[in-house]
């Protein structure tokens, strides 16, 4: 219901944790039992438990807690959070850190909130017959049912107010320990150069490469929206040579006529590819094929290339007026905008392609490539029709409609230049990055200076982690061995030749 604060699960020791597994299961923990002392506070397993309860319901599922290295290591990091909040209330207290009532009553009013927001959650999944028509007393019930679920997981309205203000002071306290952090615009520019050579290494002599990624991004993006969430993926820094923008009138055509053309293309297609995979059939196989067809139901007649074509020109003879007309303008130098604007509208006059009548593509057209596939590919055929910026190409049919693509400009190989937008989004992902270093720095100091002594009942986690280095030394003291003794066995092999 709320995030844990300060020391957040390390995910990657969860995984090589298990190879420091024992044989023997992890102690069993009373609450009264003491797991370190902090300046001369006692922590108990009743002040670690609730944090390990909460990393067990948000990571449980994903690891085998059987498994006693797991357990210690949740437990570890569970023991390390409340230590860190002894040492951070003891900094609150020593810096004077205190919430203004407007803070205090914002932090009750989120912890409220969320309350809320939980039975109701509750209510809906476990009550889903209930409706407004639903008698009060059903409606009580469930509610109460909500209730004591959180009650018995040991959540309250209360206790909610009382631990989100405490979050609010450490929120103060993270603030006051990075107020003086700032990034500079050289360190800005520094990132941005830092981005570009990344990725001219990738995709400078990858074109393919850079396409895919960029459209990997575009549906980062679209399930975001569709989510409700943000993308903060940036499109690739460099762009390769290949590429050149574009402007297209879209003429819509008649959807029978469409959906004909596209049902003849795409059997012929089949045709060819069954025929493809028949080829390389055993002879058997093609025999046994053959059995089949003979005794099976009659089937379409196969379709021909030129059935496919007649049905291409029948779509560009139902719209051969306006296909005139437009080449015919373009002869006299009418603008191409102005002829998108004419013609690239659908019956209703909305625009066959929104594209080109918004920005950037209105101003600097689209950027394709031959290697591009965001596109379907009779456009980009088009675009790649025509040698000379200026051309125009024929006529092209796609799923879309009838192209007709102007060749604008080359685009250049080279850096993308960064946005003022895209400047300051770099800009405040460094401020934070920065911060937390700042902080994590702080925090790793505070814990130094801290007079903190451990039981022993369960490892720390620095006891882990050192645990975890000295496995992976004698490990590799272990490789070095073997491959010495390898080595060894291959000169006595030698010598005996």
């Amino acid at each position: 219901m709320k995030k844990i604060l300060s020391l957040l699960l390390c995910l990657c020791l969860l995984f090589s944790a298990a190879a420091l597994a024992e044989d023997t299961a992890a102690a069993e923990l009373q609450d009264t039992d003491v797991l370190a002392t902090v300046n001369g506070t006692e922590l108990t397993w009743a002040d670690v438990a609730p944090v390990y309860d909460s990393l067990v319901s948000s990571y449980g599922n994903y690891y085998d807690l059987t498994d006693s290295a797991n357990v210690e290591l949740f437990r570890a990091v569970a023991m390390q959070n409340k230590i860190n909040e002894v040492i951070m209330q003891a900094k609150i207290a020593e810096l004077g850190i205190a919430l203004t009532d407007e803070e205090a009553a914002a932090a009750e009013e989120d912890a409220q909130s969320d309350w809320d927001n939980a039975i109701s959650s509750y209510i809906s999944q476990q009550h889903s017959d209930l409706t407004d028509e639903s008698s009060q007393e059903d409606k009580d019930a469930a509610n109460a049912e909500a209730v004591q679920y959180f009650n018995d997981l040991g959540y309250s309205p209360e206790s909610l107010k009382e631990n989100y203000k405490q979050y609010a002071l450490y929120d103060k306290l993270e603030a006051t320990i990075v107020q003086d952090v700032t990034v500079t615009d050289e360190e800005v520019e520094a990132l941005y150069q830092e981005l570009v050579e990344s990725d001219r290494t990738l995709y400078e002599n990858d074109i393919a490469a850079y396409v895919d990624y960029n459209n990997y991004v575009d549906q980062m993006a679209t399930y975001a929206m569709y989510y409700g969430t943000d993308s903060s993926m940036d499109y690739a820094w460099y762009r390769p040579a290949g590429f050149r923008a574009v402007k297209h009138i879209l003429l819509p055509v008649d959807d029978e006529l469409m959906q004909t053309y596209q049902d003849l293309q795409a059997r012929l297609e089949e045709q060819v590819e069954s025929a493809t995979e028949g080829d390389e059939e055993s002879a058997a196989a093609a025999e046994e094929t053959a059995d089949a067809e003979a005794t099976a139901e009659p089937t379409e007649e196969p379709v021909t290339q030129e059935q496919v074509d007649e049905a291409k020109a029948a779509i560009l003879a139902s719209i051969a007026d306006k296909i005139d007309e437009i080449y015919a303008k373009i002869e006299e130098g009418v603008d191409f905008d102005e002829l998108i604007a004419e013609y690239g509208v659908n019956e209703d006059g909305t625009a066959s392609d929104p594209g080109m009548t918004s920005e950037p593509y209105k101003t600097s057209g689209y950027e394709v490539s031959s290697a591009s596939t965001n596109y379907v590919a009779p456009f980009v055929e088009a675009a790649f029709s025509v040698d000379n910026v200026g051309d125009v190409s024929a006529p092209y049919i796609s799923s879309y409609g009838v192209h007709i693509v102007k060749y604008i400009a080359d685009i250049p190989a080279g850096p993308i230049e960064m946005t003022e937008a895209q400047r300051e989004a770099k800009r405040t992902e460094l401020l934070t990055s920065k911060q937390n270093e700042l902080y994590t720095a702080t925090m790793d100091q505070w814990n130094q200076e801290a007079d903190i002594t451990y039981t022993g009942l369960t490892p720390s986690y620095a006891d882990i982690e050192a645990r975890e280095a000295a496995a992976a030394e004698a490990a590799a003291a272990t490789a070095d061995d073997t491959a010495a003794d390898d080595t060894t066995a291959d000169d006595t092999a030698a010598d005996g030749e």
